[in-house]
């Protein structure tokens, strides 16, 4: 059946010139060393084929490919049809230079070992460009202190000779090198060996973070020539700032110094980094209003090196009264002095120091005893109006979790606190709460605790974000800690999902993360990545659409993942403002100091707040149909595609980060806006009510604010500021709401944490929330 198969080919004659221009793992030819073989079945059978390539001297039993063949092997072909074989030299079969051998194409069946044919044709081996290729399949590389890394590198003998080759590299810290910088190879003409060096920077502040760049250098006996290679090993920013103060109580005044109204606390910080950092100190605002404050300037601090900042505080000493104990927080900034960006990998350990000022009345305290019969009894008021302050740090979250007969705190001091709601009509209101302890102390914290949210299923399950990346999940029924989701990233949002009951959590890198909580694996199994650090999360369920989560944060960035298809769509987020009864938009100014502060979710309704002050209603139903639009768009391009590159499968694989990035464009899905509520002053928190009629935020203007969004009320949110139910001087950091109903009236509890260490419950008669809010 020889006859029956005819074979085609392009060239008769080949060039090949061995040379350092390609990449072993990934080789490219040009056309000199390429030909075709056109293959027509020309028997009676449907019949598959392949193409073989021998030529005399060749070692049977090496497993060293000198040509590539595409494809392999054809598909089964009916008699009549041709296929055509692209043939590629790669490498020299046999190693000889300047010579012409006889290359056999042998055409066979996989099916019919009788149908079968061949040609021959001639294959110019040219003399080599080089003798010896140095070649680094990664040039660039990255390396954290104390990790070891392996620098590849293959070497290929391209003389006809057997070559002792000598590989240098240099650039680098030989003490680096745990089995040293010189490496010995013999290699067989022809042939190539890969080799590593295996590199581990010493941990410490010594060895700097940036890139190092280093060369390869290669000599062989049978050339007089040196083959050199480069590339760059960038050594990551690790480490910490170290933050303490060598005298945390301070007295006013203090010995010797009678007729003083200061003190000063020395700051110390040692830069226990690899990286140059600017370290400022920072006291919130609130502490201004009761300590003045000498704020020192920033100074910069090279890698191991310890400086010394003194922080002045100033304080009038009453006339009468007891010394007084007043803590307050300090803590320290840490940026890049050349950009004077925040530094994003290296971070002060720890963030906060609770710091204690001691002020004595000028008359002292046993003179004023005589005259103070009435003491007990203004302190027994002073206890019912302004109730013990448990926490020794600013509230950052408070959440109502059950069936809101508990109120969870979070706070800077690194603690998370459990308190009893009482909802009696007799109980004054801001001081509904009993306190019962903590659920998680300082020692277990370690770090800041950001956010605190609780499970949908009103089981009792809380979830904390700690400045430290962790995530902590809590039963506050059974006070019994559950596992903890590790991380080094700060989180500043979680989001829960009811069915499946997966956590979302949020993070100062630009990453969402998604975690499973049926199974034991504490790993994400999902991951989406935004270009900006993200303040706020809010997820929307319902049975019939996908989950969304919505993400917003710095830059006054706002967009929605569609986890389950791998889509993140950003959405424009705008300002409107009154002008002449007509509203126009305009895009907020987008700078690192200005983003989105919190976003919450209720009954297909999206509330948005920023630290310019607005507020935003937004409906989650255009959104979706929106998002669906796009899609069905989206899948008549895919279609059309398909058909033009002929149902051609894509078989590339996708991790858990990859999530395509897409602009939304989405018209009437903003309901209401407004700005005059809280003076254009940044609004900390908002939350809604589970029907989303009513709506609570808080603020820097010390306000808490309930908003009516009935549908009669709705329309006048841009003109109208809400009732305000408090107001005060501090500083709001967050807030919670539920609507309840007992046998007397309809009525809402809120709660919210300031920066005073205050966690307050308020209840408001009289409020409906119900589907029609009415």
């Amino acid at each position: 059946m020889a006859g029956s198969v005819k074979a085609i080919v392009s060239k008769k004659v080949i060039q090949f010139t061995p040379d350092s221009s390609y990449d072993l793992s990934n080789v490219t030819v040009n056309e000199e060393n390429e030909f075709d073989v056109t293959v027509i079945n020309e028997s009676d059978k449907f019949a598959s084929f392949q193409v073989e390539l021998l030529t005399a001297g060749l070692d049977e039993n090496s497993h060293v490919k000198w040509y590539k063949i595409y494809p392999e092997v054809c598909t089964k072909k009916p008699p009549g049809s041709e296929t055509t074989f692209h043939v590629a030299i790669i490498k020299a079969p046999i190693t000889v230079y300047d010579t012409t051998i006889d290359v056999i194409i042998k055409i066979f069946s996989v099916e019919y070992e009788r149908l079968y044919t061949s040609q021959k044709i001639s294959l110019t081996i040219n003399k080599p460009l080089r003798s010896l290729r140095v070649e680094m399949p990664i040039k660039e590389l990255k390396v954290t202190l104390g990790n070891q890394i392996e620098i590849p590198v293959i070497v290929s003998n391209l003389s006809p000779k057997f070559t002792e080759i000598q590989l240098s590299l240099s650039g680098l810290n030989p003490d680096w090198f745990t089995i040293g910088t010189q490496r010995k190879l013999q290699i067989e003409p022809g042939d190539s060996q890969k080799i590593s060096f295996l590199c581990q920077p010493t941990k410490g502040n010594q060895t700097l973070s940036k890139e190092y760049k280093f060369t390869i250098d290669a000599g062989s006996n049978t050339s007089q020539y040196t083959t050199r290679e480069q590339g760059i090993l960038e050594v990551l920013p690790d480490g910490v700032v170290e933050f303490s103060c060598s005298n945390k109580q301070q007295t006013i005044p203090s010995k010797g110094r009678k007729q003083s109204n200061s003190a000063i606390y020395e700051l110390i910080l040692k830069n226990d980094s690899n990286l140059l950092q600017r370290v400022h100190v920072i006291v919130p605002q609130k502490e201004h209003i009761k300590i003045g404050f000498g704020i020192p300037e920033a100074v910069n601090i090279i890698p191991g090196d310890t400086k010394s900042m003194h922080l002045e505080v100033n304080n009038q000493r009453p006339w009468l009264g007891r010394r007084k104990r007043q803590p307050f927080e300090v803590s320290v900034g840490l940026t890049n002095p050349n950009s004077g960006e925040p530094s994003t990998f290296i971070f002060p350990i720890p963030n906060t120091q609770i710091l204690e000022l001691i002020v004595l009345p000028i008359i002292p305290f046993i003179l004023q005893i005589g005259s103070a019969a009435i003491i007990p009894l203004l302190l027994l008021l002073n206890l019912w109006l302004h109730p013990r302050v448990y926490h020794t740090g600013a509230v950052n979250s408070v959440r109502l979790v059950g069936k809101a007969g508990k109120v969870v705190s979070g706070s800077s001091d690194q603690t998370i606190r459990l308190w009893q709601v009482n909802d009696g009509h007799w109980q004054l209101n801001g001081n509904r709460l009993k306190y019962e302890g903590e659920i998680a102390s300082e020692t277990e914290n370690k770090k800041a605790v950001r956010v605190i949210r609780s499970s949908p299923m009103d089981d009792g399950v809380i979830a904390a974000g700690l400045d430290s990346g962790d995530i902590q999940l809590w039963d506050t029924l059974k006070r019994q800690k559950k596992p903890v989701y590790s991380g080094t990233d700060r989180v500043f949002d979680l989001a829960f999902s009811q069915n499946p009951p997966y956590l979302f959590s949020g993070h100062g890198s630009g990453q969402v993360r998604q975690w499973d909580l049926t199974k034991t694996n504490k790993k994400p199994i999902n991951i989406a990545y935004v270009k900006f650090a993200i303040y706020a999360l809010a997820i929307t369920e319902n049975q019939i659409e996908p989950d969304l989560i919505f993400i917003a944060g710095r830059y006054n960035k706002l967009a929605v993942w569609d986890w389950s298809k791998k889509i993140i769509y950003e959405i424009p987020y705008e300002h409107t403002v009154s002008e002449l009864k007509k509203g126009f938009r305009f895009k907020p100014f987008m700078s690192q100091q200005n983003y989105i502060t919190s976003l919450t979710t209720a009954n297909n309704k999206l509330a948005i707040s920023d630290n310019q002050g607005y507020i935003t209603l937004w409906d989650v139903n255009k959104i979706r149909q929106c998002i669906n639009k796009e899609a069905e768009q989206q899948l008549d391009i895919s279609k059309n595609i398909k058909i033009i590159n002929g149902n051609k499968k894509n078989n590339s694989n996708k991790n858990i980060t990859s999530n395509q990035i897409k602009p939304l464009e989405c018209e009437q899905d903003v309901i209401a806006q407004s700005s005059e509520g809280h003076h254009k002053q940044p609004v900390r928190s908002i939350a809604l009510t589970q029907s989303a009629c009513h709506l609570a935020s808080v603020g820097d203007d010390g306000q808490v604010i309930l908003w009516d969004l009935s549908k009669d009320k709705i329309k006048n949110l841009l003109v109208q500021s809400g009732t305000t139910l408090i107001k005060e001087n501090t500083k709001f950091n967050s807030v919670d709401i539920k609507a309840l109903k007992d046998d007397q009236d309809d009525y809402v509890l809120i709660t919210i944490g300031d920066d005073n260490y205050n966690v307050k419950l308020y209840r408001v008669n009289g409020i409906k929330d119900n589907a029609n809010c009415k």
